[in-house]
């Protein structure tokens, strides 16, 4: 298993668990934002290294995709 395997669903737990912490969403509902981003579909694919962020910093970026329609990544 590479390290990407390993680290994808320790990204989405804690996406996920903060939806559910912060926003008091349901589960089915914090994977449904999660799932349906733009930001999720990027931190899927391993080249775009998205997956180093922290779990604060992606919940930032989707948010932000969510309110804007736009996913702007740092630099």
């Amino acid at each position: 298993m590479s390290e990407f395997e390993a680290i994808l669903p320790l990204k989405v737990e804690g996406i996920v668990e903060q939806l559910i912490e912060k926003r008091k969403m349901p589960l089915q509902n914090a994977l449904e934002y999660l799932y349906s981003s733009q930001l999720y579909a990027l931190l899927e694919d391993e080249k775009t290294k998205i997956w180093h962020y922290s779990p604060q910093m992606l919940l930032h970026l989707l948010d932000e995709e969510k309110n804007t329609g736009k996913l702007r990544l740092p630099q």
